[in-house]
């Protein structure tokens, strides 16, 4: 049956077989990282230039992480179908509510539909945008490794710390360090 498809149709069947392949990979280095992670905490980066990040919001506005230079950003990916994931995000919002506006949230959706991301979000609403990379360029461009992963990007627009796995963004080393990046001038 492979064989008789010719041009586009067998494109198309090879990148569907890749997306179902990646995603595999996906969910099997979410689950085996987590558990190889006894630590799971922010780790302090040498400072570099945060890629470029210009996804839509479930609302359809448009959020360009340069647009939030002079700001500590917090730019997670995630997704609906990740327990860790989904048990973390209470946490970062406790820590967005207590840095206040310094704090910038940004919540990246790891390619999924908006109609399931928008299902999720009226069960667990957000207070910060959620993103949808459903074609995944964020994903190309910054490589989170696993599920869920977590940059904080400092005031000067270069990553300062990330987080693979989920962690307690309201415990006190998430805390100290986000309020650290908030003391630094622009």
């Amino acid at each position: 049956m492979w064989r008789n498809l010719r041009g586009p149709a067998r494109a198309a069947r090879s990148r569907a077989r890749a997306g179902c392949v990646l995603a595999i990979a996906l969910f099997a280095a979410c689950a085996a990282g987590l558990a190889a992670q006894p630590a799971k905490k922010l780790v302090a980066l040498a400072p570099h230039a945060a890629p470029a990040l210009e996804l839509k919001d479930t609302q359809g506005r448009l959020h360009r992480l340069a647009d939030y230079r002079g700001k500590v950003v917090l730019v997670n990916f995630w997704a609906t179908w990740c327990e860790p994931c989904r048990e973390e995000l209470p946490s970062m919002q406790a820590l967005r509510r207590r840095s206040g506006a310094g704090l910038v949230v940004l919540a990246v959706n790891y390619g999924e539909r908006a109609a399931r991301v928008e299902q999720f979000l009226a069960q667990q609403p957000l207070d910060f945008p959620a993103l949808l990379d459903a074609f995944g360029q964020a994903r190309q461009t910054w490589k989170p490794p696993l599920l869920p992963a977590s940059y904080l990007v400092g005031r000067d627009g270069r990553v300062r710390y990330r987080a693979l796995g989920e962690i307690d963004w309201s415990g006190a080393d998430a805390e100290a360090s986000v309020r650290r990046l908030l003391a630094e001038s622009p």
